[in-house]
């Protein structure tokens, strides 16, 4: 039971994404990992194998890692032993996508030789790493379209969060059986893999559906269904 946090908003986020992972430290986990850009800079990811301890000590409690924009992980090794290598956050071979994935994907060593054949070899042991690498060798410039083409192609369940290097400030966010929660605020928009990590943020969210695609800002959280139709999603009030 891995733990995901997404920040992206008028604050920095690397303190908002250990705050909120150590809400989730109850799920379980070997490793934690943060990315965090700072405008249109490059996204900066700190790993780290152990406690989330480890992690803040080595951020300086997240003020080491200047940025309005992060996502957050707690991974409970699956593929590959525990290590900063296997910890997520992963990043595509070019950089352009940067991933933290809640689930499991069971096609992932078919896709991973679909992608030697193209000369794509990844640097760790797991599913998130092939995960993130497709979504990439689908990406033309519409991540949307990406995110969709990818999923197609996925089997298993999965909860992701996705940061694109062409598209500063933003956040995707699609699941399929792991669950998501999301919510918009004044301090921006957020997103986690329990309410229990945003209940200090607000007391209002909303459940991302399977299949639904979220685009967080730091203005607005914009959901698509399945035909690529803006949705408005149930508000959840605690």
């Amino acid at each position: 039971m891995c733990g995901i946090v997404g920040f992206t908003g008028c604050h920095q986020a690397a303190p908002i994404l250990l705050d909120g992972l150590s809400k989730l430290e109850y799920r379980g986990y070997d490793s934690a990992g943060i990315a965090v850009r700072d405008g249109e800079g490059e996204t900066e990811v700190i790993k780290a194998k152990g406690r989330l301890k480890v992690l803040s000590e080595k951020t300086n409690d997240g003020e080491s890692v200047p940025g309005t924009c992060g996502i957050g992980h707690t991974r409970w090794a699956t593929h590959g032993e525990p290590s900063e290598n296997n910890a997520h956050p992963h990043v595509s071979d070019d950089g352009n996508v940067v991933a933290v994935h809640n689930g499991i994907i069971e096609n992932y060593k078919e896709l991973q030789e679909e992608l030697a054949a193209k000369g794509k070899e990844p640097i760790s042991q797991t599913d998130t790493e092939i995960a993130a690498m497709v979504i990439d060798d689908c990406y033309t410039g519409d991540p949307e379209a990406a995110i969709r083409k990818a999923i197609s192609k996925l089997v298993g369940a999965y909860g992701f969060c996705i940061i694109f290097s062409d598209i500063p400030e933003t956040i995707y966010a699609v699941r399929n059986g792991s669950p998501l929660v999301a919510a918009h605020t004044d301090r921006g928009s957020i997103i986690a893999s329990d309410m229990v990590a945003l209940v200090s943020h607000t007391k209002h969210y909303f459940v991302l559906k399977e299949g639904h695609i979220a685009k967080l800002t730091k203005d607005e959280i914009i959901v698509k269904d399945e035909n690529g139709e803006v949705y408005g999603p149930y508000i959840h009030h605690i």
